[in-house]
């Protein structure tokens, strides 16, 4: 793909070299021309189902998530063009290589809070279903959501090419391994798989195959570590409640977190 010409609906982007290679395309550095914009394109092969993205592409309104800039398609594959995130949340805890203090972990989930209670505002009611580490960049020094690839309107029947089936294992709620429809709890219940990563340095759940994950989240309570910051175990082991009734509206999410700051690490 290195210097093929996408043209999109603004301007025509050059693709550079391979940023990341992700389950529903591969992202790629691009510059526009004329202009020399840079930018980050991603190529979605065009699967059944792969234009959804296009449709979450702009939430209006919607806090810290990563604006699509300029979108097309050739023959085979929908282009969506954004800006150049600094990293990856995944990328930042890999160099971090353990847990991050109190601070920074408020930081960084008080940005994503904000993006899910604004996903879950009536008038908008979009669900995520993929809320983890690599979906997470940072941007203009804010953490800002990507990929809505397998978002969906939480009130809007299933259909065919939905990919309600694709998740990452790791930070899947109960409810997707059971095959209810997913709902903001769910968007909660990862973050509080992603808050967990953060606060211990792994992940709450270390399954080796698909069928130990499930069995991990729908029966396994997270072990939280006594030397965790009391106010931030209590809102992990919230959002990862078994029931997805029990866990905190996405519209909380953002007053618990700036709560945190109340306890010492």
């Amino acid at each position: 793909m290195e210097g093929q010409l996408v043209r999109c609906k603004r301007w025509t982007w050059r693709v550079g070299e391979m940023i990341k290679k992700g389950g529903w395309g591969q992202v790629y550095e691009a510059r526009s021309e004329p202009g020399g914009l840079v930018g980050a394109i991603k190529l979605v092969p065009k699967d059944p189902g792969a234009e959804r993205e296009l449709l979450f592409a702009n939430v209006a309104g919607v806090r810290n998530v990563v604006p699509i800039i300029d979108d097309g398609e050739t023959d085979e594959k929908w282009a969506l063009v954004m800006p150049r995130a600094e990293k990856s949340l995944y990328d930042h805890l890999k160099t971090v290589g353990g847990p991050l203090d109190l601070v920074a972990c408020r930081e960084i989930l008080a940005d994503v809070a904000a993006t899910l209670a604004d996903l879950d505002e009536a008038a908008r009611k979009v669900v995520h279903r993929d809320v983890k580490p690599h979906n997470v960049l940072l941007l203009d020094g804010r953490w800002c959501l990507a990929d809505f690839g397998i978002a969906r309107y939480s009130e809007a029947s299933t259909g065919p090419s939905t990919r309600k089936d694709k998740w990452s294992s790791p930070y899947a709620a109960p409810e997707r391994w059971t095959n209810e429809t997913a709902t903001s709890a769910t968007d909660v219940y990862s973050f509080g798989v992603m808050a967990y990563e953060l606060m211990v340095g792994r992940l709450p759940f270390a399954g080796r195959k698909r069928e130990e994950f499930e069995r991990q989240h729908l029966s396994v309570p997270p072990d939280i570590p006594a030397t965790a910051p009391a106010s931030l175990a209590l809102l992990v082991d919230q959002c990862m409640e078994k029931a997805s009734g029990a866990r905190p509206s996405a519209a909380s999410l953002p007053r618990r977190v700036e709560r945190l700051t109340e306890t010492a690490w």
